[in-house]
Protein backbone atom coordinates (compact mmCIF):
# COMPACT_ATOMS: atom_id res chain seq x y z
CA UNK A 1 0.00 0.00 0.00
CA UNK A 2 2.85 2.35 0.94
CA UNK A 3 4.67 1.55 -2.33
CA UNK A 4 1.55 2.38 -4.37
CA UNK A 5 1.16 5.72 -2.50
CA UNK A 6 4.78 6.72 -3.14
CA UNK A 7 4.40 5.76 -6.81
CA UNK A 8 1.24 7.84 -7.11
CA UNK A 9 2.90 10.86 -5.47
CA UNK A 10 5.91 10.56 -7.76
CA UNK A 11 3.64 10.48 -10.78
CA UNK A 12 1.90 13.66 -9.60
CA UNK A 13 5.22 15.45 -9.03
CA UNK A 14 6.56 14.41 -12.42
CA UNK A 15 3.40 15.44 -14.24
CA UNK A 16 3.36 18.80 -12.42
CA UNK A 17 7.01 19.43 -13.23
CA UNK A 18 6.39 18.61 -16.87
CA UNK A 19 3.52 21.08 -17.05
CA UNK A 20 5.53 23.84 -15.36
CA UNK A 21 8.54 23.37 -17.65
CA UNK A 22 6.40 22.85 -20.73
CA UNK A 23 8.01 24.03 -23.95
CA UNK A 24 5.26 25.65 -25.99
CA UNK A 25 5.27 24.97 -29.70
CA UNK A 26 5.65 27.69 -32.28
CA UNK A 27 2.40 29.17 -33.57
CA UNK A 28 2.08 29.32 -37.33
CA UNK A 29 0.05 32.25 -38.63
CA UNK A 30 -0.27 33.85 -42.04
CA UNK A 31 -0.08 37.59 -42.51
CA UNK A 32 -3.85 37.67 -43.02
CA UNK A 33 -4.44 35.78 -39.76
CA UNK A 34 -2.09 38.11 -37.86
CA UNK A 35 -4.01 41.10 -39.15
CA UNK A 36 -7.40 39.53 -38.44
CA UNK A 37 -6.40 38.73 -34.84
CA UNK A 38 -5.26 42.32 -34.31
CA UNK A 39 -1.69 41.34 -33.45
CA UNK A 40 0.96 44.05 -33.57
CA UNK A 41 4.65 43.80 -32.75
CA UNK A 42 7.40 46.03 -31.41
CA UNK A 43 11.16 45.75 -31.75
CA UNK A 44 13.17 44.73 -28.70
CA UNK A 45 15.71 47.36 -27.65
CA UNK A 46 19.00 47.01 -25.81
CA UNK A 47 18.64 48.03 -22.15
CA UNK A 48 21.24 50.30 -20.60
CA UNK A 49 19.37 50.31 -17.31
CA UNK A 50 16.99 48.12 -15.32
CA UNK A 51 13.47 49.56 -14.85
CA UNK A 52 12.42 49.16 -11.20
CA UNK A 53 9.46 51.30 -10.15
CA UNK A 54 7.18 54.12 -11.20
CA UNK A 55 7.26 57.28 -9.10
CA UNK A 56 5.19 60.45 -8.83
CA UNK A 57 6.89 63.70 -7.85
CA UNK A 58 6.26 67.42 -7.54
CA UNK A 59 8.45 69.99 -9.30
CA UNK A 60 10.08 72.64 -7.12
CA UNK A 61 12.73 75.31 -7.43
CA UNK A 62 16.30 74.40 -6.52
CA UNK A 63 16.73 75.69 -2.94
CA UNK A 64 19.83 77.76 -3.72
CA UNK A 65 18.14 79.45 -6.69
CA UNK A 66 15.44 81.21 -4.70
CA UNK A 67 16.03 84.42 -2.73
CA UNK A 68 13.64 85.74 -0.09
CA UNK A 69 13.21 89.53 -0.09
CA UNK A 70 12.48 90.91 3.37
CA UNK A 71 11.18 94.26 4.61
CA UNK A 72 13.76 95.40 7.20
CA UNK A 73 11.38 97.80 9.00
CA UNK A 74 7.74 97.53 10.05
CA UNK A 75 5.36 99.81 8.20
CA UNK A 76 2.62 100.17 5.61
CA UNK A 77 3.08 99.45 1.91
CA UNK A 78 2.36 102.57 -0.13
CA UNK A 79 3.49 101.46 -3.59
CA UNK A 80 4.23 98.26 -5.51
CA UNK A 81 6.80 98.82 -8.26
CA UNK A 82 6.72 95.40 -9.99
CA UNK A 83 4.21 92.57 -10.36
CA UNK A 84 4.82 88.82 -9.86
CA UNK A 85 6.22 87.11 -12.95
CA UNK A 86 8.28 90.12 -14.05
CA UNK A 87 12.02 89.86 -14.68
CA UNK A 88 13.99 92.45 -12.74
CA UNK A 89 17.62 93.47 -12.32
CA UNK A 90 19.59 93.63 -9.08
CA UNK A 91 18.75 96.85 -7.23
CA UNK A 92 15.38 97.31 -8.94
CA UNK A 93 12.66 98.71 -6.64
CA UNK A 94 10.02 96.25 -5.48
CA UNK A 95 7.94 98.15 -2.92
CA UNK A 96 7.83 101.46 -1.05
CA UNK A 97 6.98 101.27 2.65
CA UNK A 98 6.10 104.11 5.02
CA UNK A 99 7.78 103.31 8.32
CA UNK A 100 8.18 105.13 11.65
CA UNK A 101 10.95 102.71 12.59
CA UNK A 102 12.84 103.57 9.40
CA UNK A 103 12.47 107.31 10.11
CA UNK A 104 13.85 106.76 13.61
CA UNK A 105 16.77 104.76 12.27
CA UNK A 106 17.56 107.46 9.68
CA UNK A 107 17.52 110.10 12.43
CA UNK A 108 19.88 108.06 14.59
CA UNK A 109 22.16 107.47 11.60
CA UNK A 110 22.36 111.18 10.90
CA UNK A 111 23.21 111.81 14.55
CA UNK A 112 25.93 109.16 14.40
CA UNK A 113 27.37 110.70 11.24
CA UNK A 114 27.39 114.15 12.87
CA UNK A 115 29.21 112.76 15.89
CA UNK A 116 31.73 110.98 13.65
CA UNK A 117 32.36 114.24 11.75
CA UNK A 118 32.81 116.19 15.00
CA UNK A 119 35.17 113.51 16.38
CA UNK A 120 37.25 113.58 13.20
CA UNK A 121 37.50 117.41 13.38
CA UNK A 122 38.51 117.24 17.05
CA UNK A 123 41.18 114.67 16.27
CA UNK A 124 42.63 116.81 13.49
CA UNK A 125 42.73 119.86 15.81
CA UNK A 126 44.38 117.83 18.56
CA UNK A 127 47.07 116.63 16.12
CA UNK A 128 47.85 120.26 15.22
CA UNK A 129 48.22 121.14 18.89
CA UNK A 130 50.59 118.22 19.39
CA UNK A 131 52.65 119.26 16.36
CA UNK A 132 52.89 122.83 17.73
CA UNK A 133 53.98 121.51 21.10
CA UNK A 134 50.91 122.91 22.79
CA UNK A 135 49.59 119.49 23.89
CA UNK A 136 51.25 116.19 24.86
CA UNK A 137 51.10 113.18 22.48
CA UNK A 138 49.18 111.24 25.08
CA UNK A 139 46.24 113.61 24.57
CA UNK A 140 45.65 112.08 21.12
CA UNK A 141 44.45 108.80 22.65
CA UNK A 142 41.11 110.16 23.86
CA UNK A 143 40.48 111.84 20.49
CA UNK A 144 41.28 108.63 18.58
CA UNK A 145 39.01 106.56 20.85
CA UNK A 146 36.19 109.03 20.24
CA UNK A 147 36.66 108.70 16.44
CA UNK A 148 36.65 104.88 16.55
CA UNK A 149 33.51 104.84 18.71
CA UNK A 150 31.69 107.30 16.45
CA UNK A 151 32.57 105.36 13.29
CA UNK A 152 31.36 102.14 14.91
CA UNK A 153 28.03 103.80 15.66
CA UNK A 154 27.73 104.87 12.01
CA UNK A 155 28.40 101.34 10.76
CA UNK A 156 25.87 99.89 13.21
CA UNK A 157 23.16 102.32 12.14
CA UNK A 158 23.91 101.70 8.47
CA UNK A 159 23.67 97.93 8.96
CA UNK A 160 20.21 98.36 10.48
CA UNK A 161 19.07 99.77 7.15
CA UNK A 162 19.16 96.30 5.58
CA UNK A 163 17.76 96.29 2.04
CA UNK A 164 15.95 99.61 2.55
CA UNK A 165 16.87 102.90 0.97
CA UNK A 166 15.15 106.24 1.42
CA UNK A 167 12.28 106.94 -0.95
CA UNK A 168 12.83 110.11 -2.97
CA UNK A 169 10.76 112.99 -1.65
CA UNK A 170 9.03 110.84 0.97
CA UNK A 171 10.18 111.47 4.51
CA UNK A 172 9.87 108.36 6.68
CA UNK A 173 9.49 106.00 3.70
CA UNK A 174 11.96 103.49 2.28
CA UNK A 175 12.23 101.34 -0.84
CA UNK A 176 12.83 97.57 -0.78
CA UNK A 177 15.09 96.63 -3.70
CA UNK A 178 15.94 93.31 -5.35
CA UNK A 179 19.10 91.76 -3.86
CA UNK A 180 19.84 89.99 -7.17
CA UNK A 181 18.57 89.75 -10.71
CA UNK A 182 15.85 87.25 -11.55
CA UNK A 183 12.10 86.73 -11.79
CA UNK A 184 9.73 87.92 -9.08
CA UNK A 185 7.88 84.67 -8.40
CA UNK A 186 5.76 85.76 -5.46
CA UNK A 187 4.63 88.94 -3.68
CA UNK A 188 3.30 88.43 -0.16
CA UNK A 189 1.61 91.83 0.39
CA UNK A 190 -0.31 94.57 -1.43
CA UNK A 191 -0.70 98.34 -1.21
CA UNK A 192 -2.25 99.26 2.15
CA UNK A 193 -1.07 96.14 3.94
CA UNK A 194 0.84 96.44 7.20
CA UNK A 195 4.04 94.44 7.43
CA UNK A 196 6.27 93.48 10.34
CA UNK A 197 9.98 94.19 10.42
CA UNK A 198 12.19 91.49 8.81
CA UNK A 199 9.15 89.64 7.48
CA UNK A 200 9.17 88.09 3.96
CA UNK A 201 7.88 90.46 1.32
CA UNK A 202 8.60 88.61 -1.92
CA UNK A 203 10.35 85.61 -3.48
CA UNK A 204 12.89 86.02 -6.25
CA UNK A 205 13.87 83.21 -8.60
CA UNK A 206 17.47 83.75 -9.61
CA UNK A 207 17.80 80.93 -12.18
CA UNK A 208 15.76 78.33 -14.06
CA UNK A 209 17.10 75.30 -12.16
CA UNK A 210 14.34 72.88 -11.12
CA UNK A 211 14.23 69.85 -8.86
CA UNK A 212 11.56 67.19 -8.48
CA UNK A 213 10.72 65.58 -5.14
CA UNK A 214 9.33 62.03 -5.41
CA UNK A 215 7.32 60.19 -2.79
CA UNK A 216 8.89 56.83 -1.95
CA UNK A 217 6.50 54.18 -0.52
CA UNK A 218 7.77 52.27 2.50
CA UNK A 219 8.04 49.05 0.49
CA UNK A 220 10.62 50.70 -1.77
CA UNK A 221 12.90 51.98 1.00
CA UNK A 222 16.33 50.41 0.86
CA UNK A 223 15.95 49.78 -2.87
CA UNK A 224 16.59 53.38 -3.97
CA UNK A 225 19.87 55.21 -3.58
CA UNK A 226 21.60 58.38 -4.83
CA UNK A 227 22.84 57.82 -8.35
CA UNK A 228 19.82 55.77 -9.46
CA UNK A 229 18.33 56.99 -12.74
CA UNK A 230 14.78 58.25 -13.24
CA UNK A 231 13.35 58.48 -16.74
CA UNK A 232 11.08 61.48 -17.20
CA UNK A 233 8.38 62.05 -19.85
CA UNK A 234 9.96 62.25 -23.27
CA UNK A 235 12.70 59.76 -22.35
CA UNK A 236 14.78 62.39 -20.53
CA UNK A 237 16.99 60.98 -17.75
CA UNK A 238 17.89 62.49 -14.38
CA UNK A 239 19.89 61.16 -11.42
CA UNK A 240 18.62 60.84 -7.85
CA UNK A 241 20.51 63.32 -5.65
CA UNK A 242 19.31 62.27 -2.21
CA UNK A 243 16.95 59.90 -0.42
CA UNK A 244 15.50 60.54 3.04
CA UNK A 245 14.98 57.82 5.63
CA UNK A 246 12.24 59.68 7.51
CA UNK A 247 8.63 58.56 7.01
CA UNK A 248 6.02 61.31 6.65
CA UNK A 249 3.18 60.32 9.02
CA UNK A 250 0.57 61.78 6.66
CA UNK A 251 1.63 60.18 3.36
CA UNK A 252 3.40 57.17 4.92
CA UNK A 253 6.27 57.68 2.53
CA UNK A 254 9.82 59.01 2.39
CA UNK A 255 11.15 61.26 -0.36
CA UNK A 256 13.85 61.31 -3.02
CA UNK A 257 15.07 64.36 -4.91
CA UNK A 258 16.41 64.66 -8.47
CA UNK A 259 17.61 67.67 -10.45
CA UNK A 260 15.79 68.23 -13.72
CA UNK A 261 18.14 68.64 -16.70
CA UNK A 262 18.55 72.02 -18.39
CA UNK A 263 15.97 72.56 -21.10
CA UNK A 264 13.35 70.26 -19.56
CA UNK A 265 10.07 72.18 -19.62
CA UNK A 266 8.24 72.02 -16.29
CA UNK A 267 6.59 74.36 -13.83
CA UNK A 268 6.92 74.86 -10.11
CA UNK A 269 4.29 72.66 -8.40
CA UNK A 270 3.67 70.44 -11.46
CA UNK A 271 3.24 66.69 -10.90
CA UNK A 272 5.54 64.40 -12.88
CA UNK A 273 5.56 60.64 -13.43
CA UNK A 274 8.91 58.94 -13.82
CA UNK A 275 10.42 55.47 -14.04
CA UNK A 276 13.15 54.57 -11.62
CA UNK A 277 15.91 52.47 -13.10
CA UNK A 278 19.41 51.36 -12.23
CA UNK A 279 22.42 51.16 -14.59
CA UNK A 280 22.58 47.69 -16.16
CA UNK A 281 25.52 45.56 -15.09
CA UNK A 282 24.90 42.72 -17.52
CA UNK A 283 25.46 43.34 -21.21
CA UNK A 284 22.67 41.05 -22.50
CA UNK A 285 19.71 42.96 -21.07
CA UNK A 286 16.91 44.07 -23.38
CA UNK A 287 13.77 46.11 -22.87
CA UNK A 288 10.24 45.46 -24.12
CA UNK A 289 6.86 47.04 -23.43
CA UNK A 290 5.52 45.63 -20.16
CA UNK A 291 2.33 44.44 -21.88
CA UNK A 292 4.40 42.09 -24.07
CA UNK A 293 5.14 39.86 -21.05
CA UNK A 294 2.48 37.23 -20.28
CA UNK A 295 2.38 34.16 -18.11
CA UNK A 296 2.09 30.67 -19.54
CA UNK A 297 1.96 27.82 -17.03
CA UNK A 298 3.17 30.23 -14.33
CA UNK A 299 6.26 31.35 -16.26
CA UNK A 300 6.88 34.74 -17.89
CA UNK A 301 6.85 34.51 -21.69
CA UNK A 302 6.85 36.76 -24.72
CA UNK A 303 5.60 35.89 -28.18
CA UNK A 304 8.67 36.35 -30.40
CA UNK A 305 7.94 37.06 -34.07
CA UNK A 306 9.19 34.43 -36.49
CA UNK A 307 9.08 34.21 -40.29
CA UNK A 308 5.87 32.18 -40.20
CA UNK A 309 4.22 33.21 -36.94
CA UNK A 310 5.17 33.51 -33.28
CA UNK A 311 7.28 31.51 -30.84
CA UNK A 312 6.29 31.52 -27.13
CA UNK A 313 9.65 32.31 -25.50
CA UNK A 314 10.31 32.07 -21.73
CA UNK A 315 12.10 35.12 -20.33
CA UNK A 316 13.64 36.26 -17.05
CA UNK A 317 12.13 39.61 -16.02
CA UNK A 318 14.64 41.46 -13.82
CA UNK A 319 12.72 44.74 -13.59
CA UNK A 320 9.27 45.93 -14.54
CA UNK A 321 7.13 49.07 -14.46
CA UNK A 322 3.69 49.70 -15.91
CA UNK A 323 5.30 50.65 -19.22
CA UNK A 324 8.52 48.67 -19.63
CA UNK A 325 10.02 45.30 -18.70
CA UNK A 326 13.76 44.63 -18.51
CA UNK A 327 14.62 41.09 -19.58
CA UNK A 328 17.73 38.98 -19.12
CA UNK A 329 18.04 36.08 -21.53
CA UNK A 330 15.61 34.65 -24.07
CA UNK A 331 15.59 37.68 -26.37
CA UNK A 332 18.10 39.59 -28.43
CA UNK A 333 18.31 43.21 -29.45
CA UNK A 334 16.47 43.76 -32.74
CA UNK A 335 13.97 40.92 -32.44
CA UNK A 336 10.25 41.71 -32.43
CA UNK A 337 7.60 40.65 -29.90
CA UNK A 338 3.83 40.83 -29.92
CA UNK A 339 2.32 43.70 -27.96
CA UNK A 340 -1.39 43.29 -28.83
CA UNK A 341 -3.55 40.27 -29.59
CA UNK A 342 -1.92 38.49 -26.67
CA UNK A 343 -5.13 36.85 -25.43
CA UNK A 344 -5.54 35.15 -28.80
CA UNK A 345 -1.91 34.04 -28.88
CA UNK A 346 -2.14 32.62 -25.35
CA UNK A 347 -5.23 30.67 -26.36
CA UNK A 348 -3.45 29.26 -29.41
CA UNK A 349 -0.37 28.35 -27.33
CA UNK A 350 -2.46 26.47 -24.78
CA UNK A 351 -4.29 24.61 -27.54
CA UNK A 352 -0.97 23.28 -28.83
CA UNK A 353 -0.27 21.39 -25.58
CA UNK A 354 -3.75 20.01 -25.04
Amino acid sequence: MRIKLITALAAIVLSSGTAYAQDFSAITLSAQQVERLGITVQTVEKANSVALFELVGRVMRAPDDTATVVAPFAGTITKIHVLPGANIKAGAPIATIASRDFASTVSLLEQAKAEASAAATALARQKQLVELGLAPKSSLENAEVRVRSANAQVRERQSLGGAGSSADGQSGSYVVRAPAGGRLSNLAAHVGDSIEGMSPLASLTTSNSLWVEFQIPIRMLGQIAPGDIVTLPGGISAAILSVTDIIDPTTRSASATAALPDGFVAFDGQLLRAKLSRPAEAGDLVQTPARAVVQLAGVDHVFRRTTDGFSPTPVNVVGKTAEAATISGGLRHGEAVATTGLTELKSLAMQEIQ
